[in-house]
């Protein structure tokens, strides 16, 4: 069996490993970009061509900056001022890996782990520092948000690189 018909046969099926990586807070676009740097290394002809490799070098960049910023800027769009939007940022961050950990019910406990994380850093940041109750609650919440926007942005970033590369292999 060559090495280009083994590829047509597992990228596909691995390659779904990807989208839910990213589920679970995961580098699961990083993998996807993995497995087709493997796929174009170990056939001839190569399998995808520099187009394709960099429209999914591109989107995989453009999932990660989408999902890094989200909840800081919606937090600052709320009224967040610089320790909020970090807050967002990193409260978001940590609080998906310490969802994945502490509640083992896969995709749920990133999310909720995520958006608690993001909330509860960036109000608790800009309640001490001096704004209201309110303000700090509508920052908190704007943080959750951006943070499942993220997510969501990051998990479409992936299901186009799986579909392009699917399709590069069959074209």
């Amino acid at each position: 069996m060559s090495a280009t018909l083994l590829c047509q046969i597992f990228l596909p099926i691995f390659g779904l490993l990807g989208p839910l990586l990213i589920l679970v807070g995961l580098p699961g676009t990083w993998l996807l970009l993995f497995f087709a740097g493997v796929a174009e290394w170990i056939t001839e002809p190569r399998l995808f061509g520099t187009p394709v490799l960099v429209a999914a070098v591109a989107l995989a960049v453009a999932g990660e900056i989408w999902e890094a910023l989200s909840s800081s800027l919606r937090a600052r769009r709320a009224g967040a001022g610089r320790r909020g939007s970090i807050g967002a940022l990193a409260g978001g961050i940590g609080g998906a890996l310490l969802g994945t950990m502490l509640i083992p019910i896969p995709v749920v406990g990133t999310l909720v782990g995520g958006g608690v994380g993001a909330f509860a850093l960036s109000s608790g940041l800009e309640r001490s520092g001096g704004k209201s109750a309110d303000s700090a609650f509508r920052i908190g919440r704007a943080a959750a948000a951006g943070h499942m926007i993220g997510l969501a942005g990051k998990l479409v970033a992936g299901v186009v690189i799986y579909g392009l590369l699917v399709t590069a292999l069959f074209v």
